[in-house]
């Protein structure tokens, strides 16, 4: 095990969230077995900091640089870029990409079987491509879907949503004709939303200001998905007008890494909230 990649069991986990008084970013599961009794506490402290012990990562009671610095940077990012993937073919999971100088710190989690599954958390170092394009690598490599775009106010979308619930007989185009959509979004959405997906992720992004000791999040999440026709993403943002935007567009990697360098530039805004 390199000094810039490290593996930390669940149990470990929960010792250095404790250890440092620290929350990790949300997408990163961290927890102890539900019922523990004090005395099951502690020993599963001491057992994880055996087990650290035994990695090296804690000699003469002093933790590794590198994991030292990453946990605290995973509770208190100068700029984390998240990201969550459910795969038909692949590994679901979460992961959390951290600001750190010129570098990126990235924290990888699988998801378990069951829910209540807690898996390791492997901490990574990466030189080059910053949270941002070391996230989009993380989906693979994105083909975009033939054809076109498709802008419209959210409320449409959510009225044909609504439209295919109640009557799903008439297909998605004509709920989406029915809710007021034009004629060729209609038709982007349709193609977009029928195809079998084989993954799907949703990025976000956040930061921590140590001056005041708050978290800033930017309200807006990009969505990709991967259909059998090839890539999209997909955004909802309030509009100059007051009502909140939808946009679907073909995608590849290249184009999602602006998308998120725009939100990265809209969160540092001095008049986020």
């Amino acid at each position: 095990m390199g000094d810039n990649r490290i593996s930390i069991v669940p149990e470990s986990a929960a010792y250095l969230c404790e250890r440092f008084d620290t929350h990790l970013h949300p997408l990163l599961r961290v927890g102890r077995m539900p019922g523990e009794s004090e005395d099951e506490r502690r020993q599963a402290s001491e057992d994880a900091r055996k087990q650290l012990m035994q990695q090296g990562l804690i000699r003469t009671d002093e933790v590794h640089p590198f994991l030292d610095d990453a946990w605290h940077l995973l509770a208190h990012p100068p700029l984390a870029v998240g990201l969550a993937v459910q795969s038909r073919a692949g590994e679901n999971f979460n992961a959390v990409l951290v600001e750190q100088g010129r570098s990126t710190i990235q924290a990888y989690q699988a998801d378990g079987q069951t829910p209540e599954e807690l898996l390791d958390i492997v901490l990574s170092r990466h030189e080059y491509g910053g949270p941002a394009g070391n996230a989009v690598n993380l989906l693979g490599r994105l083909e975009p879907a033939t054809g076109g775009s498709a802008t419209l106010p959210a409320e449409l979308l959510e009225e044909a949503s609504k439209r295919m619930t109640t009557n799903s007989s008439g297909g998605m185009q004509t709920a989406l004709a029915s809710a007021g959509v034009r004629q060729a979004d209609a038709q982007v959405l349709a193609k977009a939303f029928g195809a079998p997906r084989t993954l799907e992720g949703v990025f976000t992004v956040r930061s921590y200001d140590r001056k005041v000791r708050r978290t800033h999040k930017l309200p807006v999440k990009l969505q990709v998905f991967v259909t059998e026709n090839g890539s999209y993403m997909a955004q909802k943002q309030p509009g100059g007008d007051g009502r909140e935007w939808f946009t679907l567009a073909p995608t590849d990697s290249r184009k999602v890494a602006a998308k998120l360098e725009e939100m990265v530039k809209a969160l540092a805004a001095p008049a986020r909230q």
